[in-house]
């Protein structure tokens, strides 16, 4: 292929990084230093997301129990109710990811969390099944699944830069990771030393029975609505922007449309260039960048840091100051031999948010617009390379369903009720609240899928260590491995859809971006039937609780001979369990259930390893269509091409060899630069040894 053609393959790469043409691979500390250089909304927003995922993983953590334990609802009737809700939450979700692009982040919050705050009433506080229908399918797709898709990642995204995005989102992903681990944490705590609460039944709205999963979700309840407190008081709508640093696409679409012509492939299948992309072609002329760069709003004011000035001097004492001028914000320094630019200085300013038919109040004018916006998005090839990556990613993603849905069960069924359950799956909670930002510190320098590729290939292969070892052990170390593959590509992702999102739009590419999540209902299906199949649960020694009857007592009925019988107990009541001598032992598992016929331990791990491998697969065989290498006519996207290379890059590594050189070329500008200031240098002190 020639060396055009061989130019053409990385435009994609490039033109992600062609508004900052001379971004070079960051050292770890300015990494940091760039990111504690964003305001303080960029804070909240983390805290908010940290909350707003207590609140998610409260509830998605001990419901599958919860339902089946408290409701007596059998394993197969609980996997239907939470596919149903899953669809129900996916379709209110994907419509409502809508009106952030018209109303903004901070009104649609506000109303989400009311609805999900009344939804959580009936859930902590109600007893029949029509209050908890009522919560699963009416407000929770109207409160809770505005909440869960993509609303906190469109203000993050706003208030971040293309520099710093990777490391904020890897914070967002930490700030996920450490909610669902203290839910993990308090979870366990509470089942072993919170015992049952008895509030007298006078109190209709919430007398009964409180068990410590019960008390649980009434502390989510409390968290919940601290949300809402912190919500009205400090979430603001606001764009961050770097003028050296600016998103591909910083005039907003919704005005005219403005549409990314790389993203756009022509009649024949090719692609053509955006402006600003190669600044030595537009040297001496740069009016097409000097517009976008003039797109900033007037009244944009200077973003005081999250961090204080003397703090960041004191942590980075060698870095470039915050105070560089903007208009030598592009300059390249070099620090400890790595090529870097000038630290920024942000501009803030109100996000202004275009509503459809401003002048027009007519219902199909707001239609209309909407059907263009979602037209528009559609034809870009960013749209589809981010369709196509989730969709592949859905079987290692199903990895997380059978870690809430089929996990817990096994555990408690299979060993007893004193198996810290949750605070094994906070392993992996742990593990994805520690190592996300240092990942995407030390790896924001490599094109993403020698980054993905991998961290799916190892999470794809981690239920093998539980499938051949079926028991508490072989539990932590299945979450451990899993966990060091999905700090790599998950996190990844995020950061690679918000980069591809189209500025003005990106409610609705966040909503199509999460389109896989209408998979989710029969994840939950299939995995609600695979616990009725490989892991029953035994009704008939436990109590209406859930409680396993595993306590002997002395029962007032008499046997046949006169003598009194043993009878087993819960810590709550008395079950339909009789021993017949003081050899036998009442049931603390599922397994020493008399009626209980056990399955093979190891048969749905082996399924879901099956599964998982899938997903590298398919990402490995659409991998140049992902990356944007190729135009329609070589290969299909390049998906068609064979080569030894091709089959090689099973792990990400581009079929070329190469990683498409797009950070080398520029430390050799960096280099370039340097030499042409110091012959520059040497000359001028030339031309004073001669005067």
């Amino acid at each position: 292929m020639n060396s055009d053609a061989n130019d053409f393959r990385c435009e994609p790469q490039l033109q992600r990084y062609s508004h900052h043409r001379h971004h070079s691979t960051m050292h770890v500390k300015e990494s940091v230093h760039r990111f504690l250089l964003l305001p303080n909304h960029v804070a909240i927003v983390l805290l908010l997301e940290f909350l707003n995922s207590f609140r998610s993983f409260g509830l998605r953590f001990v419901l599958y129990n919860y339902i089946t334990n408290e409701f007596g609802i059998s394993d197969t009737h609980a996997g239907a109710i939470l596919g149903v809700k899953s669809l129900v939450d996916i379709a209110f979700g994907l419509s409502g990811s809508i009106l952030v692009d018209g109303f903004g982040v901070r009104r649609v919050s506000l109303a989400a969390l009311s609805v999900a705050l009344m939804g959580r009433t009936l859930m902590a506080f109600g007893r029949s099944q029509r209050t908890l229908y009522a919560a699963l399918f009416l407000f929770s797709p109207c409160g809770d699944a505005l909440l869960t898709i993509g609303l906190y990642r469109v203000a993050l995204k706003k208030l971040s830069t293309p520099l710093t995005r990777p490391l904020a989102f890897g914070m967002s992903y930490a700030m996920l990771n450490m909610a669902g681990a203290s839910v993990a944490l308090s979870v366990d705590w509470m089942r072993r030393k919170a015992g049952d609460i008895h509030i007298d039944g006078n109190w209709s709205l919430v007398g009964g029975v409180y068990t410590p999963v019960r008390q649980f979700i009434v502390f989510t309840w409390i968290v919940l609505f601290l949300t809402l407190v912190v919500a009205y008081c400090f979430l603001e709508d606001c764009t961050v922007v770097d003028p050296a640093d600016l998103d591909e696409e910083y005039s907003t679409p919704t005005r005219g449309m403005k549409m990314r012509s790389s993203d756009i492939a022509d009649d024949n299948g090719t692609e053509t260039s955006t402006i600003c992309e190669h600044r030595e072609e537009n040297a001496g002329n740069d009016d097409d960048c000097n517009s976008l760069r003039q797109s900033i709003p007037s009244d944009a004011t200077t973003a005081e840091p999250m961090v204080s000035g003397s703090a960041l001097q004191r942590w980075f004492p060698q870095s470039f100051p915050a105070e560089t001028e903007a208009d030598e914000s592009h300059k390249l320094r070099t620090v400890n031999g790595v090529a870097s630019r000038k630290l920024p200085r942000y501009k803030v300013f109100r996000t202004k948010y275009s509503k459809a038919g401003a002048g027009d109040t007519s219902p199909c004018r707001g239609v209309v617009h909407l059907l263009k916006q979602l037209c528009f998005t559609l034809r870009m090839r960013s749209t589809w390379r981010v369709l196509a990556f989730s969709f592949a990613s859905v079987p290692a993603a199903m990895q997380w369903t059978a870690g809430e849905i089929v996990l817990p069960p096994f555990l408690e069924r299979r060993f007893g009720e004193r198996i810290p359950i949750y605070t094994i799956q906070a392993i992996h909670m742990i593990g994805c609240l520690i190592f996300p930002p240092i990942a995407q510190a030390f790896t924001s320098a490599i094109e993403d899928f020698r980054v993905m590729l991998p961290g799916l290939w190892i999470m794809a292969l981690s239920p093998m260590l539980l499938a051949l070892m079926p028991n508490v052990a072989g539990a932590c170390m299945w979450q451990v491995v899993m966990t060091a593959g999905q700090v790599l590509w998950s996190p990844r992702q995020d950061s690679w859809t918000a980069g591809l999102a189209p500025t003005g739009l990106e409610g609705l590419f966040f909503a199509i971006a999460s389109s896989r999540a209408l998979l989710s209902p029969l994840g939950d299906v299939i995995m609600g039937k695979m616990n009725a199949i490989y892991n029953p649960n035994c009704l008939d020694c436990r109590d209406q609780y859930g409680h396993f009857c595993g306590d002997a007592t002395r029962s007032l009925d008499a046997g046949d001979d006169g003598s009194s019988l043993l009878q087993c107990m819960s810590i709550q009541e008395g079950c339909n369990i009789f021993l017949d001598g003081p050899q036998e032992s009442c049931p603390l598992t599922c397994l020493d259930c008399p009626t209980y016929e056990p399955t093979n331990p190891s048969t749905f791990w082996y399924i879901l390893v099956v599964c998982s491998i899938t997903s590298p697969l398919l990402s490995w065989c659409f991998l140049p269509f992902l990356r944007g290498r190729h135009p329609r006519e070589d290969g299909c996207y390049g998906v068609c091409r064979a080569s030894v290379n091709r089959f090689l890059g099973i792990c990400g590594v581009p079929e070329d060899g190469s990683s498409c050189q797009i950070y080398s070329y520029i430390e050799e500008e960096a280099e370039d630069e340097e030499e042409e200031e110091e012959a520059d240098t040497g000359s001028e002190s030339n031309g004073i040894a001669i005067a």
